[in-house]
């Protein structure tokens, strides 16, 4: 009798013992799952910028390791901003060397939008801006998805009732990448290889060559930004964690690092002190 007493008591502890572990891991479970359904999944990177002095010297820079640039006869000035890009193209994104193309006309755009942050990273030499800029695009489009505080942007060059969000800390900190959401219609191309970008039907497929270059990257697969004495915690910068590819971490430098089809040449080239730039190909 005594020792059923025992075995059935070691049998109903047992048993807690399970349903005490089995509702552990169901929270934990449960904790999984919330925190992966908190991920932005639809928020992606659509391009990014880098902020320069002169333009002419940096595009060199790239083009001196193997990157064709789209000619600058066909690169974008952004006419009522004050400024200009010379434009990189990849299959899925794109880099634009971003300048002050004419600063009475920065000027003026900046008194209309004064929550923009475009004339404090201009100067970015002296004030220790960051001199990157994320372009992000959403998912099903929905300006409530946007998962910050934002500023609306527009410009007479963009589509009736179209805007571009900026996050409205990018003007305050300005030690943050500066980050944007771009609508639609002038989100980046993206081709899942260069074959079916050949495949395209087009009368005039010269643009197709501006994808192609002599030191064979294709895709961005990877961007991890360096800014100086940087709060992670702010809301910008924990939603732009989350995105997949992209990390924004904070050291002793501003620095872009970018990877290009998961580094498979092993091959590196750090373009700094002339850009804040390492491409990994």
């Amino acid at each position: 009798m005594f020792s059923n007493k025992i075995i059935t008591r070691n049998y109903i502890i047992i048993l807690v013992l399970i349903f005490g572990l089995s509702s552990k891991n169901k929270k934990n479970e449960k904790r999984v799952d919330e925190l992966v359904e908190s991920i932005p999944k639809h928020l992606q990177v659509d391009h990014f910028n880098i902020w320069v002095k002169n333009p002419n010297k940096a595009k060199e820079k790239l083009i001196d390791i193997g990157f064709n640039a789209v000619p600058d006869s066909l690169s974008q000035v952004h006419f009522g901003q004050g400024t200009a890009g010379k434009y990189f193209n990849f299959l899925n994104s794109y880099l634009e060397l971003i300048f002050v193309y004419d600063q009475k006309e920065l000027e003026e755009n900046n008194l209309k939008n004064k929550d923009l942050d475009f004339t404090k990273r201009a100067n970015f030499k002296k004030n220790g801006a960051s001199p990157f800029s994320i372009a992000l695009k959403v998912k099903n489009y929905d300006v409530e998805k946007i998962p910050f505080e934002k500023v609306r942007y527009h410009q007479d060059w963009m589509e009736e009732n179209s805007n571009i969000f900026s996050a409205k800390n990018s003007k305050t900190h300005l030690k943050e990448p500066s980050i944007f959401v771009v609508y639609p219609e002038i989100e980046s191309q993206v081709f899942e290889s260069l074959s079916v970008l050949e495949n395209i039907p087009s009368e005039d497929p010269f643009w197709k060559e501006f994808f192609k270059h002599t030191n064979g990257a294709k895709k961005v697969t990877n961007i991890i930004i360096t800014s100086m004495d940087l709060d992670l915690e702010t809301e910008t910068i924990r939603a732009v964690n989350e995105i997949e590819n992209i990390t924004i971490k904070s050291g002793k430098e501003h620095l872009m690092e970018l990877y290009f089809d998961s580094n498979i040449q092993s091959q590196s080239f750090d373009l700094r002190p002339d850009l804040p730039l390492i491409i990994n190909l």
